[in-house]
């Protein structure tokens, strides 16, 4: 390619909305270099004024299907320990976008691919497209963190155990999902999605964000405290005043 990069992570702006694909079709397997490229765009997303990311696959077979296991073959055990920092250095910077992110899952998303969707804050499911918690299948530990917290342990467990394989319909009745649409349009609903998050006080939202990802992890009291510091911060600000007057004329 003349000594240019190759575009594996695609990076397309509508207004203020991002949409971040994996152009690695047809699996849109998470390579060395589409790790690279996937952490630089979320690095740089950080620095943009916008409401909200869509991360998508390219093409209709898989969002994305986990780790390339031919790099995994082809590395030895230092590349490897580097493969798998950097998976989960980039995965950590998603989770920790300040926007709220969106996977649209257009297809398989397994092992780290079902990693990845879970970073995001909401999750639009392809109704023909399939989940798997794939690290035992590579005798792996892999995507525990994130999906017990998400399912709760017993869910969480027997998927981890088995590699099972969750159609559309189980990953909402599960949790793993919020919204399960027709073929070929998850990034349609994301964008509605998105669109909805952008009429909002966007530092509400943010802070929103920040308090859920802080709080998780702390006892409820001091969950709370943090959130009335952060409502204390909104009540000092302009968009309050102007949301609060227009409000009280509709």
């Amino acid at each position: 390619m003349s000594g240019e990069e190759e575009q594996l992570v695609l990076l397309k702006y509508d207004h203020n909305v991002a949409t971040v694909t994996l152009n690695n079709p047809p699996a849109n397997v998470l390579s060395q270099n589409v790790i690279e490229q996937l952490c630089r765009t979320f690095q740089d997303l950080k620095h943009t004024d916008i409401a909200a990311v869509i991360i998508t696959g390219q093409g209709g077979h898989s969002f994305c299907t986990g780790a390339d296991i031919k790099e995994l073959v082809e590395n030895n055990l230092e590349q490897n320990h580097a493969y798998f920092s950097k998976i989960h250095e980039t995965f950590n910077i998603i989770a920790t976008c300040p926007y709220p992110v969106i996977a649209a899952v257009n297809g398989y998303a397994y092992g780290a691919g079902l990693e990845l969707a879970l970073c995001a804050d909401i999750r639009v499911m392809d109704q023909n497209a399939r989940m798997s918690a794939a690290g035992v299948n590579l005798n792996l530990v892999f995507g525990t963190q994130r999906l017990i917290r998400l399912v709760g342990p017993g869910q969480a467990r027997d998927m981890l155990f088995c590699a099972l394989q969750v159609n559309a319909s189980d990953a909402r009745e599960f949790g793993l999902v919020e919204y399960v649409v027709p073929p070929g349009t998850t990034w349609d609903k994301a964008r509605e999605i998105a669109e909805l998050i952008s009429q909002k006080g966007q530092m509400a939202v943010q802070g929103v964000k920040q308090v859920l990802n802080l709080g998780i992890d702390l006892p409820l009291n001091q969950a709370l405290n943090l959130e009335a510091e952060f409502i204390y911060r909104m009540l000092s600000t302009s968009d309050f005043a102007f949301r609060t007057k227009k409000f009280l004329v509709k």
